[in-house]
Parts: C-alpha cells; structure tokens; sequence
C-alpha cells in the first residue's frame, strides 16, 4: 500500500512511519518540519507542507490508498508542531480539528477515501472517570478532538476512529484489547508502538469501516 502519515514527527506517527516501512508498504510522511525526520528508505518520502493548508495536501495525495492521521491532541513534547506558528487563523488549541477539515476536503477532491485518525478515551460516554478527568485537565484537547470526530463523521469517507487512553513508550507487543464504540475494560494505557500496529493492521485489513474503536491493553 502507499500510506500517507500526518503527525510523522510525532512519536505515534514515527511508529506508524517505521513500522509501515517494515511491513514493506510505500510511506508518505507529510511534514512541517522534514528535518525532524532522521530516518532513510528507499520506500519513503519526505514532503515539506502544512496540513491546515488543502491546496498543498490536494498536490501530496494522488496515488496515495490510505491518509493516517496522527494528529491527535497531545503534550507538545508529543506533538512538535504546537510550539510551531500557524496559519489560517489556527492555534494549539485547533489545529487538529483545523487540520481534519483541510484533510478532508483534499481526500474528497482527489479521491482518496480511506481515512484512520487518532482520537482520545475521554469521549467515551461509558468512560466516567475519563470524561471528568479530561473536563477538568483537557479540556482544550477534548474540544479539538471532538471536532475532529465531528468533520470526520461528516465527511462520507470510508473512516475509522481511534481512541486510545493514556499512550506509552512501551514496546510493541501486538497484544491489545479492540471494542467497538467503547473503550475495552479497566483499559487506561496503550504503547504508541501497539497504537500503531492496530491502525497498520486496520489499514491493511479493514475491520472498522466508519466505527469508533477503543483499543487497549
């Protein structure tokens, strides 16, 4: 397949970036910063852009099977971009939910229909303690999320959602716990490696075709 990543630099998109060159696809990584990418391949290529920009995604996409989205909220440590300038208006506060929209628009114009993004736990009706912990901590990333759930669903493009729970530097294992619209039992952790391994596999293999998914340890 030929994946096309955005949030490569981050540390869930650096796993998706690895691990899809080891599963022997083509990888897009669609970057601000193309220095923050150490890494070589003949199967991987490194584009200059700015995902809140449509009209440079709408260039990148042609040929491309799948756009995975790691964007999702997070720290800065986690996502290098929210220290970067914006343009169009956007913030830290927006720019996933921002992003998502000229994503979006570029799949639909170029035919590109298959989309994984990253979301959080803490939309889970079911997940109590989460919610409230997110309302009273995260409350800027919930909102960003949401909205990008909001314009994904909307979108008509073949989706699927994926919100893990507080993500780790643990090693990928490939032994996860998956459940459709509802974040699996006692699951408050995932490694961002096994994070990657399960949109990888849906990419491949799609099971989740327009679902949110929880996935867990």
């Amino acid at each position: 397949m030929r994946l096309f990543i955005l949030g490569a630099t981050g540390r869930t998109g650096a796993e998706l970036v690895e691990q899809g060159l080891a599963r022997g696809h083509a990888v897009t990584a669609f970057v601000r910063s193309p220095r923050k990418i150490a890494l070589e391949h003949e199967r991987l290529t490194v584009i200059e852009g700015d995902p809140l920009d449509a009209d440079q995604l709408r260039a990148a996409l042609p040929g491309h099977d799948i756009v995975l989205f790691a964007l999702g909220p997070g720290p800065a440590a986690d996502h290098p971009r929210l220290s970067l300038p914006f343009t169009n208006g956007s913030s830290p506060l927006t720019v996933s939910g921002d992003s998502a929209r000229s994503t979006v628009r570029a799949m639909q114009e170029t035919g590109v229909h298959r989309l994984i993004v990253v979301s959080v736990a803490f939309l889970f009706p079911d997940f109590l303690l989460g919610r409230i912990f997110g309302s009273l901590f995260f409350r800027d990333v919930v909102r960003d999320a949401r909205e990008v759930e909001r314009v994904v669903g909307e979108s008509g493009l073949e989706w699927t959602i994926v919100r893990p729970p507080q993500l780790t530097t643990g090693a990928r294992t490939g032994q996860y716990r998956v459940k459709d619209g509802h974040r699996p039992p006692r699951g408050f952790s995932l490694s961002r490696a096994d994070l990657a391994h399960f949109m990888l596999r849906e990419a491949e293999h799609p099971q989740h075709l327009r679902k949110i998914v929880g996935v867990s340890r």
